[in-house]
């Protein structure tokens, strides 16, 4: 528990460090605190929010992540434009956040820093916009391009370490292939608390000879397609990542067991699949994708791979 948890405030840190791009200019600051951008900014303009007040404002690209440079957690109160009136007008406030997104500019954020004993603000807070509609920045805090509804996870998954090497660079809303949820799967159970293990001398597959996959078979984490190829560059299904990803909590000394409601496609679940997809889904790990429905035969996304990685290691790291 204490290695989990230490685990976490390193990753946290982790996350914030890799925020902020190299420069001084991936920083603004209020009259007591300092802030943290994941881009640089584009610039400043003023604007009015009565008759008599204005304020000067720092434009930033699209999808910025705006978070607290002390990791404390912040309020945001949205402002919109008015026509009828000329000015910007709140809108709505939000406290106890740990970052801010900023999208598009429709909205002006007002980000104060707020009193970790309270939800008042300790500052006199930084304003911030979009320089423009749409055009959000999807990409991963290293670079690789993500869905926007994934990015925050894949980001948390990134800075706890759990991307391997062969999926760096990659498009993250492409599919995985059985190589690469192999060197995930490897990751994961390193990341866990597994001892990390040396990649074998031999494997009995010859259609690769990539290490991670000698790891993930002599941990017995997966197997070949049959008795001497592997499939590397085939997708892996959503029933296969539910069987390896089961395959590494048994590996750490979990149990796989029970079942959870029937999906409504539990007739398609692969028999030898069964327990492990209704373990993981029970546990918050996998989720279904609509209607009641678990998709067993799809293949599955790299990045939706990641955050089930960031599922394991949060919900079950402290079980093992």
């Amino acid at each position: 528990m204490l290695r989990h948890t230490l685990s976490r405030l390193l990753a946290a840190c982790l996350l914030c460090a890799l925020l902020i791009p190299s420069g001084l200019a991936a920083t603004i600051q209020s009259n007591r605190a300092v802030y943290h951008l994941s881009q640089n900014p584009d610039g400043s303009e003023s604007f009015l929010y009565s008759p008599t007040l204005s304020h000067t404002l720092t434009l930033l690209p699209p999808g910025t992540v705006v978070r607290s440079d002390l990791g404390r957690q912040l309020i945001v109160e949205r402002f919109t434009y008015r026509a009828a009136s000329g000015y910007w007008m709140p809108d709505s406030t939000l406290t106890s956040q740990e970052h801010v997104t900023v999208r598009d500019n429709t909205y002006i954020y007002h980000i104060l820093t707020q009193d970790p004993y309270s939800t008042q603000a300790t500052d006199a807070g930084v304003w911030v916009r979009a320089t423009r509609v749409g055009g959000l920045n999807t990409t991963t805090i290293t670079g690789e391009p993500v869905d926007e509804w994934a990015v925050d996870l894949v980001n948390e998954a990134i800075a706890l370490n759990l991307m391997p090497v062969r999926l760096k660079g990659q498009d993250l809303r492409g599919t995985i292939t059985r190589q690469q949820f192999a060197s995930l799967a490897v990751r994961l159970y390193e990341a866990m608390g597994g001892p990390a293990v040396a990649a074998p001398g031999s494997t009995p597959f010859n259609d690769t000879s990539d290490p991670e996959v000698g790891k993930a078979w002599a941990l017995g984490l997966t197997a070949g397609t049959s008795a001497t190829t592997f499939s590397p560059s085939r997708a892996i299904s959503r029933e296969q990542a539910a069987v390896m990803l089961s395959a590494v909590y048994r590996r750490l000394g979990g149990q796989v067991s029970g079942q959870s409601s029937p999906f409504a496609d539990d007739s398609a679940i692969s028999s030898w699949a069964r327990s492990s997809v209704y373990f993981m889904a029970r546990s918050g790990i996998i989720v279904g994708t609509g209607n009641n429905c678990f998709s067993p035969q799809r293949s599955a996304q790299r990045q939706s791979c990641l955050i089930m990685a960031l599922g394991m290691y949060e919900k079950l790291g402290s079980t093992v």
